[in-house]
């Protein structure tokens, strides 16, 4: 009978191990990565428009995806309505943020206020009409509309 040596064979295994190690390796390394990233979505009924004493002011709540990384203002690199930058602190980004950050799987009112369509915050009221809301992080980007009548 003839057969492989018990070298061929050795060499054999060794390969086929490192080859299961490395896709093991790559395979555990991916969910690491996208079970750490900083991303958001804004769930459904996050993002309303409502009315105090006739003005129209807006809400978003954020909700953390990730899984080990609290999210801070900081981590956010587009907050708009309307193309309009919400992001500086004079703005309403900070206004309600929890000073912790919002913990994976939690939510949080991301901002709320009053604004128009030349400021994000401190303006007189949002006037009546559909307006784009686009938050995101370095990891993904949450969009939605909100109406205010």
């Amino acid at each position: 009978m003839k057969g492989i040596t018990p070298v061929i064979a050795l060499v054999m295994l060794m390969l086929i191990t490192v080859g299961i190690v490395g896709l093991a390796y790559a395979w555990f390394s991916g969910l690491a990565s996208t079970q750490t990233e900083k991303g958001v979505s804004i769930p459904p009924g996050g993002a309303i428009c409502y009315k105090i004493g006739g003005n129209n002011y807006v809400s978003v709540v954020v909700q953390n995806n990730g899984a080990t990384s609290n999210l801070l203002p900081s981590d956010f690199i587009v907050a708009t309505v309307n193309s309009l930058d919400c992001t500086t602190p004079t703005n309403f980004i900070n206004q309600y943020f929890p000073s912790a950050g919002i913990a994976p799987g939690a939510g949080a009112t991301l901002f709320a206020g009053r604004g128009s369509a030349a400021n994000c915050a401190n303006g007189s009221a949002f006037a009546a009409g559909t307006y784009a809301l686009v938050i995101g992080t370095r990891t993904n980007i949450a969009q939605t509309q909100v109406t205010c009548r």
